[in-house]
């Protein structure tokens, strides 16, 4: 078919080589690129290259998408999963390489008319179920589990006999920087209806799909397809779609159950995760009949290549080629691209391999897909990540531009070695920091407990001992601890002296606290015990007596040998006759000052009595009532009595005690 009047055809010269990888022939192409197999000619491994078309490398959106692909790739390392091997720029044209699947699609075996019994599916779906576990425990919501992007490896290997490919639109969650709201992406007939919305999606809907891969494998097909894209999707939202068993006989109810639980409307009702759902497979495996053994490519199947993750048939029913689009194919050469042609996901295959054991493959996603759109990006190349080692160069024809084009190449081996090595190093950091921390705690602790632990010197302790002992409203015994072991540890110091005063001080002030608190028929209290409290309860009536009682207890106990040599320092101190007695000496001092005004008193109102009572004996002798002179004779009598009776035992006022005494004895009748 002729091309329109407003389309230009380009014949596009494939690479010879793409950083190490010398391309040996495309497997496929589409409107967004190409991929390639290659070999790496410093290994000889036979791999795909998947690149962007040379016409669209400066695309910001698509860039950005094909990054964003690579970027996901990068943490999936699973063997059910196509995995990634290195990635690169060659003159500016990003590129990623990827390990070579030689086999079939499971799409390709069902357009053959292949169809597996209900043990075949449990146990590929087991696997799938594996690579989409693997997947989203780092976060990646594939979007488009279909058959295409199921590889049945020609040599499966122990652990994977199934690999999922096709990473290109997938999605990590809660991320939103490729798909704007409203947005489709997707395969029509494999495609959840919250997807099919352009809503919000999870996980759930690569369950939804799985459920859809299931029924396609025991029935042959999905249960919607045929008809227009928009059709399906309205289908895919509206409608049940029929029971498994209803269409394939000898079905296990449980596996009946379980593919309608996967294909629930509402994600709620679905399985909670890829996890759950193996397990259930497991058990139903194990249960309803022995495990299969690993599904395999027939014997009698050509041997084909298939590319990897993005890189895979486009022969979904809704988008199988027209008679039309095979004409306007077979019109031109076989490496023509039509440059006006869709360049979306959706675009479908523009060209078949020349190779007839080569599938046709897009390197978008292939059936029914609506476009992603994305956010732009810059269109020079990206500065490498620090610490990422890349082979970078600038090709001599582009050295001169405004913008040359970079070249540059990483293998996943260097950027899992460069993550080991910055980890390493991360670690080492953090190790030194932590070991400085922990020095620094150690350094501190050890510092505390030296100044805590270490023995006070005696300036240390005589300066908190002197703080106490001087403090208006302190308790001299808070500093019995450092007065002890001020005199335990510096008994020679100089200040000694001082401090045993200040330790006899609150040895005193115990010794009274405890005297006060006995009771007097105490049969333990010692003599000198007795009589001292016998002359403090004198106090109260005359310090002066009191202290004249204190006086003599004193004078009485000095003399007392027991008293000139104390008792040992281990006896509790009530029982030491020295301290007793320097507790009646502290009281003596004390009530000295009290004595000395008492004293004074008592001698000033004896003379004022005496001096009262011979102002009456004038006044009596003067009177000349009888009755006023008996009456002030009998008011000087009680005077010099009352002094007599008060004083007589006071020795300050023995002579005006002796003179009351003359004044009241009448005197004698001279014969």
């Amino acid at each position: 078919m002729p091309l329109p009047p407003w389309a230009t055809t380009l014949q596009v010269m494939h690479p010879s080589q793409l950083g190490p990888y010398e391309i040996a022939k495309p497997i496929g192409r589409g409107g967004m690129g190409t991929v390639y197999e290659a070999v790496d000619h410093g290994t000889g491994r036979s791999v795909a290259v998947k690149t962007l078309a040379a016409h669209l490398g400066d695309d910001p959106g698509l860039r950005k998408r094909f990054a964003a692909e690579i970027e996901t790739l990068k943490s999936l390392q699973h063997p059910c999963i196509v995995q990634l091997l290195a990635f690169g720029e060659e003159d500016g044209q990003p590129y990623f390489a990827m390990e070579l699947v030689r086999g079939r699609s499971l799409e390709q075996m069902l357009r053959s008319g292949r169809t597996f019994d209900w043990r075949e599916t449990v146990g590929i779906a087991i696997d799938i179920t594996r690579a989409l576990k693997s997947a989203h425990d780092h976060g990646v919501v594939h979007r488009d589990l279909k058959p295409a992007n199921l590889l049945f490896p020609e040599e499966p290997s122990a652990d994977a006999a199934v690999k999922l490919a096709d990473f290109g639109i997938a999605r990590l969650f809660g991320s939103s920087c490729h798909t704007m709201a409203g947005t489709i992406v997707g395969t029509a007939e494999y495609m959840a209806p919250e997807q099919a919305t352009g809503g919000p999606v999870d996980h759930r809907v690569d369950l939804y799909a799985l459920g859809l891969v299931i029924y396609a494998m025991l029935t042959g097909r999905p249960p919607f397809h045929g008809g227009e894209a928009t059709d399906i999707i309205r289908r895919q939202r509206t409608e049940a779609p029929p029971r498994v068993s209803t269409r394939v006989a000898g079905i296990p109810t449980e596996l009946d159950a379980l593919i309608d639980r996967l294909l629930a409307k509402e994600p709620a009702k679905r399985p909670a995760s890829a996890l759950a759902v193996g397990r259930m497979l497991a058990s139903i495996a194990t249960e309803v009949g022995a495990m299969p053994p690993e599904p395999a490519v027939p014997a009698s199947d050509p041997g084909i290549t298939l590319g990897p993750a993005a890189a895979l048939t486009d022969c979904d029913e809704s988008r199988r080629a027209t008679a039309a689009d095979a004409a306007r194919l077979s019109s031109g050469p076989a490496d023509a691209i039509d440059l006006t042609a869709p360049t979306q996901d959706g675009a479908r295959v523009e060209t078949a391999a020349s190779d007839p054991n080569v599938i046709a493959v897009s390197p978008a996603s292939d059936s029914v897909r609506a476009d992603v759109q994305t956010m732009p990006m810059p269109t020079t190349p990206q500065a490498p990540s620090p610490g990422l080692p890349q082979r970078v160069t600038v090709s001599a024809a582009a050295a001169g531009s405004p913008h040359p084009r970079v070249n540059r190449f990483t293998t996943l081996e260097e950027l899992h070695r460069t993550s080991r090595e910055e980890a390493d190093a991360r670690a080492r950091q953090e190790f030194v920091l932590r070991s400085i921390a922990a020095a620094s705690i150690l350094a501190l602790v050890v510092g505390a407990a030296y100044v805590l632990l270490r023995p006070p010197t005696a300036d240390e302790l005589h300066t908190r001992v002197r703080a106490i002992a001087d403090a208006a409203n302190a308790d001299l015994r808070d500093a019995r601890p450092l007065i002890e072991q001020f005199l335990e540890r510096h008994g020679d110091d100089s200040r000694a002296a001082t401090i045993r005063e200040l330790d006899r001080t609150l040895d005193l002030d115990s010794l009274e606290k405890r005297a006060r608190r006995r009771r007097s028929d105490d049969d333990e209290m010692s003599p000198l015990e007795r009589e001292y409290r016998a002359a403090m309860a004198r106090e109260d009536e005359s310090p002066l007596a009191c202290v004249a009682a204190l006086e003599a207890v004193l004078t009485l106990h000095e003399s007392d040998p027991q008293t000139a040599t104390s008792l040992p320092a281990t006896a509790p101190p009530e029982s030491q006759p020295a301290l007793w007695l320097a507790l009646v000496q502290r009281q003596i001092d004390r009530l000295e000052p009290q004595a000395d005004r008492e004293r004074e008193q008592d001698v000033a109102r004896a003379a004022t009595v005496l001096a009262e009572a011979a102002t009456l004996a004038v006044e009596a002798e003067s009177a000349d009532d009888p009755a006023v002179t008996s009456r002030l004779l009998e008011r000087r009598r009680e005077l010099l009595e009352g002094l007599v009776e008060i004083y007589a035992s006071r020795p300050h006022v023995t002579e005006a005690v002796a003179e009351a005494r003359s004044l009241l004895t009448p005197p004698t009748p001279t014969p």
